[in-house]
């Protein structure tokens, strides 16, 4: 019996080092050599580059002036200058703790349903989330937005929760996750509250806590919160908490803002696009336990009981609150898909254990033709990233001498405005420190220490003989031109 139960360990294991490759293939393979996206990569990445270049690390500025659009606590920027520390000021460096922290989720996930589920059910999760292609390439493991590290912290108190019908411990373990959620990704934490009230009353866990487990549980929720509130209002008193409510809370949930509308199937629509063959298996499943109960499964003791409403209410609460709210993003439900995986792997463990044979044949086969699907999509995305030639115009400039901290400006036509995409901002930052600068052409003039970035649509000879400029730098896209030949 020993020596049967190290074999079964060691092929797990084993299998679980392939799945944790093929994940860390996925996630790392290329990531820094996509192009830096705007909305939102690019303005989380502007703003942790600042944070770092002026040494404060609370206020976040955009071309450094305070920034009042993204309206978020800082720990997603001290996550991004974390990896600027490590890898550089690139963008792998922008993407490396997002990539990091999607690694870890799988891997709490598969531990999770290993001790509680069993090792077939923890495979099955990690394949399931491994190949979850929205949770992959969609503004999440690849990019450098907040989502990976909310994901994972979001997931990191779930599971907490579920724990604490073992152990109240993991209730406070399952606080502090809420409140660096909460510093990372603001109002969205609040499904995390939510979800560990509900769980809290339909367990009836509630009402075996004591006080002071109570007080104790509070105060790991709010503490971290308060502490950054307090520091921050140093800075500019009530400013940045107003337009948190007013805009980040209560405008984007009454009314469809910066053309992110749909109406109640927007997440369905988005759920089909993305993940629809596992939802299929997954509702599947779902209907062969109801129409053959002589399947035997053991899950409903006591404690999967709690384990079932806990991960049903982590699918359910993100996907009505933001369904009702009125502005519409896609990536606002990356959080259900951890406990989406878990419950792909915790049913479909049991069916292959316990179902008859040609229903297991059935149901490997199925997951096999959707993983290697989801993997094959997600292989063509990898070996096909989309070139942005405007930033790799300016990259170009990594070969100059003697530029760097220079002011960059954008040439336009009269009757034209030139307006700065975010991810062109960043990348002259990252680059060469630029200045990314309005003004045009006049103000270049006036400015000794600048370049000019022209479209190549604009630029003409006239404009190098006018006003005596040099070429330093061209592409597909355009040029960069600077006042004397450098």
């Amino acid at each position: 019996m020993y020596w049967s139960y190290r074999k079964l360990n060691f092929i797990y294991f084993f299998l679980a080092l392939i799945l944790l490759s093929v994940a860390f293939y996925n996630i790392f393979y290329h990531l820094g050599k996509f192009p830096i996206y705007s909305w939102d990569e690019a303005r989380h990445g502007v703003n942790a580059y600042e944070m770092l270049r002026q040494r404060n690390f609370i206020v976040n500025t955009y071309r450094y002036k305070t920034d009042y659009w993204n309206l978020k606590p800082p720990l997603s920027y001290w996550a991004i200058m974390a990896g600027y520390k490590i890898a550089g000021f690139n963008a792998l460096g922008l993407r490396l703790i997002s990539g990091i922290c999607a690694m870890l989720t799988i891997i709490i996930v598969a531990i999770f349903v290993k001790k509680n589920f069993g090792n077939l059910a923890s495979l099955l999760s990690m394949l399931t989330l491994s190949t979850s292609i929205q949770f992959i390439i969609n503004h999440c493991a690849r990019t450098g937005d907040a989502d990976s590290l909310f994901v994972f912290l979001f997931t990191a108190a779930i599971l907490s929760l579920l724990l604490s019908v073992k152990n109240d411990k993991w209730l406070y373990v399952s606080g502090l996750a809420f409140s660096f959620a909460f510093l990372t990704k603001s109002w969205h934490a609040g499904n995390i509250a939510i979800i560990m009230g509900l769980y809290l009353i339909f367990t009836g866990k509630y009402k075996r806590l004591s006080y002071k487990k109570w007080i104790s549980l509070c105060l790991c929720m709010i503490v971290p919160i308060l502490i950054w509130a307090v520091v921050r209002y140093q800075y500019d008193g009530f400013t940045f908490f107003k337009n948190m409510v007013a805009y980040d809370l209560l405008l984007r949930s009454t009314v469809p803002i910066e053309g992110h509308v749909g109406d109640e199937s927007y997440y369905a629509i988005i759920l089909c696009r993305f993940y629809f063959l596992w939802l299929a298996i997954l509702l599947g499943m779902i209907l062969f336990y109801n129409f053959y109960k002589n399947v035997s499964f053991d899950m409903f003791k006591s404690e999967h009981q709690s384990y079932i409403i806990g991960i049903f209410l982590w699918v359910i609460i993100p996907f009505m609150m933001f369904t009702f709210a009125k502005t519409k993003v896609r990536w606002y439900i990356l959080p259900i898909y951890p406990p989406l995986s878990i419950a792909m792997g915790v049913l479909a463990s049991k069916i292959l254990t316990n179902g008859k044979l040609i229903t297991r044949i059935l149901l490997l086969s199925a997951i096999f033709f959707v993983s290697y699907s989801y993997e094959s999509q997600i292989q063509t995305y990898l070996n096909n990233p989309i070139p942005n030639f405007q930033l790799s115009l300016i990259q170009k400039t990594q070969a100059l001498d003697g530029v760097r901290g220079y002011s960059l400006f954008m040439y336009h036509p009269p009757g034209h405005k030139a307006v700065w995409a975010q991810s062109a901002v960043l990348t002259a930052e990252l680059v060469n420190d630029f200045k990314v600068r309005s003004g045009g052409l006049h103000a270049f003039l006036k400015n000794d220490r600048a370049l000019l970035l022209v479209k190549k649509r604009w630029f003409n000879k006239q404009l190098l003989t006018s006003y005596h400029l040099s070429v330093v730098a061209s592409n597909s896209w355009g040029y960069i031109l600077c006042k004397k030949k450098i």
